[in-house]
């Protein structure tokens, strides 16, 4: 899980997965103010993402580095997505980071966060622009 602190001299990928367009707004113009960003892409339900993840399999440099998740989305809630996830090839989930990035402050989706070995941590919304260089240098 070194891999995007490895990475900080190469520019950054990130994958932001709400239902929400003015969350995704939002983020991303909050994630494009730090230095390292190479790219941000949103996805705006659990479903789209998991065919763009399918879809970049195999090229290695279009995995995203850092995936933050929203875990209240229709269809496919972030657990069901991380459910899905997990089946991914190792290459692609042992090189991305996941932030569980919620409104939710029930402790219960916290703690469910950590059953997921691939979750780094849960954050609440709104996302802070202080805290994204340290969560893109932490190990």
């Amino acid at each position: 899980m070194n891999q995007v602190n490895n990475n900080m001299a190469k520019d950054i990928n990130i994958l932001l997965i709400d239902d929400s367009d003015v969350d995704n707004f939002i983020n991303k113009a909050i994630i494009s103010k730090e230095d390292n960003i190479s790219q941000i892409t949103t996805m705006t339900s659990g479903h789209e993402a998991l065919a763009h993840l399918n879809s970049i399999v195999d090229d290695t440099e279009a995995y995203p580095d850092v995936i933050f998740l929203d875990i209240k989305m229709p269809r496919m809630n972030g657990f069901e997505f991380l459910d899905e996830y997990v089946k991914l090839p190792g290459s692609l989930t042992n090189h991305c980071k996941i932030y569980i990035l919620s409104s939710s402050i029930d402790s219960l989706d916290s703690e469910k966060g950590k059953d997921y070995p691939v979750v780094s941590k849960h954050l609440i919304k709104p996302l802070a622009h202080h805290i994204i260089g340290d969560l893109l240098r932490e190990d």
